[in-house]
């Protein structure tokens, strides 16, 4: 039991009901009750992921999502795959272009109509920004192929905001980031692929957090429309639950990390979530672990009956304050990047990547359950080594020759599970 009487959330955010009127705020919802159930898979060989699509199919997934180079050949990836009922996630490496139109030509031979071809390909010119270091201007002209190129049902304006999440960002950071990320890509293109733009957003363990964070991007997104005075759509949400919260000890503990994290998608309106297997942090790939993050999902759609409820989180006190209270932080961090000439700017100033350092370390957990609180006895597994812990100095040190400091991804529990590795 725990004995302290009130709680926070690792940013300060207070825990606690409030019974009080809840503002009326009506964000809005997926279009439909049930969710994508999304799986995703690194190709490294053609046919060997496309037996993984066709296992991952017959075990219930509705969504694939494939990391691949454009030099892949998308055909062997997706043969024996009927497109028209799966939605196809394409996170490319290269030219999105050569990839869109590799499945153009894939659908036509296969004879799909391009109408009912429903996912998204991921070419985000900023997150590669934040990630890589480098600008590439071209990536937007990218952009420009993919309108022209694109399905009307398919989605190519991408907006990568799990990975602020992932580099340890608190939940008004990541949706503050994630609508200046927005803002950039309206400014720049306007009107041209409006109804086609999706977001990704990560899933944390913090359930109620997550219901409210999901529900105050949609009300962000329509306030940012209304400023640019372009019609109302609606925005397609991808949630995946964070590794940055898995542990490698005592791994089985991670199913429960999920289930929470997915609970909080879910309940929140995301449209698809993938839910990330148990051994995410320690095995690239798992066929029993992701079978069971699939089987987590179907337990909350068909014996929790969470795919027959619209906006179940709709009217609690405590949910319904905390969207307003996100919603009004992301705004104003929003139009302080705007004022710094955009997100691009922001990033070659190290506004944003001080802003996320400082949020990681404070959020940083002195205790983890199974790692140095009531610590799994198997140890860490044989050959898993834990990173070593990286100050900021040395970060921008390695990274000085780039045009921006690159944001670090984080997972919690990697410098106790290094303290461990050094005891042993």
């Amino acid at each position: 039991m725990n004995d302290k009487t009130g709680r926070a959330y690792p940013h300060g955010k207070s825990v606690a009901p409030l019974y009080t009127e809840a503002p009326d705020q009506q964000p809005g919802f997926r279009a439909k009750p049930w969710w994508l159930m999304v799986q995703e898979h690194a190709v490294e060989k053609e046919f060997a992921a496309n037996d993984w699509a066709l296992e991952r199919l017959k075990h219930g997934a509705s969504g694939l999502l494939f990391y691949l180079y454009d030099y892949q050949y998308l055909p062997r990836i997706l043969r024996d795959i009927d497109l028209r009922y799966i939605h196809l996630g394409l996170v490319v490496e290269g030219s999105g272009p050569e990839v869109m139109e590799a499945l153009l030509h894939h659908a036509h031979n296969e004879i799909h109509p391009l109408d009912q071809i429903h996912g998204f390909i991921n070419i985000d010119p900023v997150e590669i920004a934040a990630r890589t270091g480098y600008w590439d201007e071209s990536k937007m002209y990218d952009l420009g192929e993919l309108s022209r190129l694109t399905p009307p049902q398919f989605k190519f304006m991408c907006v990568n905001a799990n990975f602020y999440g992932a580099c340890g960002a608190s939940a008004g950071t990541q949706l503050g980031l994630a609508l200046a990320h927005l803002d950039f890509y309206l400014d720049a293109f306007g009107e041209v692929g409006l109804a086609q733009y999706w977001l990704g957003l990560s899933a944390g363990t913090h359930m109620f957090e997550e219901m409210a964070k999901i529900r105050a991007m949609r009300l962000l997104w329509g306030r940012l429309l209304e400023t640019y005075g372009l019609p109302q759509v609606h925005l397609e949400i991808y949630a995946e639950t964070s590794i940055q919260q898995q542990s490698a000890l005592d791994i089985e503990t991670n199913l429960l990390r999920a289930a929470s994290a997915a609970f909080g998608a879910i309940t929140g309106g995301a449209d698809a979530l993938q839910i990330r297997p148990y051994t995410a942090v320690t095995s690239a790939y798992d066929a029993e672990a992701e079978r069971l993050a699939l089987n987590q999902h179907y337990l909350f759609a068909y014996e929790s009956f969470l795919d027959r409820v619209e906006d179940p989180a709709a009217g609690s006190y405590f949910i319904e304050t905390l969207t307003k209270e996100l919603c009004e932080e992301a705004w104003e961090m929003a139009q302080e990047v705007r004022e710094m000439g955009g997100i691009i700017e922001a990033l070659k100033s190290n506004w944003i990547q001080d802003k996320i350092w400082a949020e990681a370390s404070e959020a940083a957990p002195s205790e983890y359950l199974g790692v140095n609180k009531f610590p799994a006895a198997t140890g860490l597994p044989e050959g898993f080594e834990p990173s070593d812990a990286v100050r900021r100095t040395a970060h921008q040190k390695k990274f000085s020759a780039c045009d921006i400091e690159p944001l670090r991804p984080v997972r919690w529990a990697e410098a106790l599970e290094k303290e461990l590795r050094k005891k042993a």
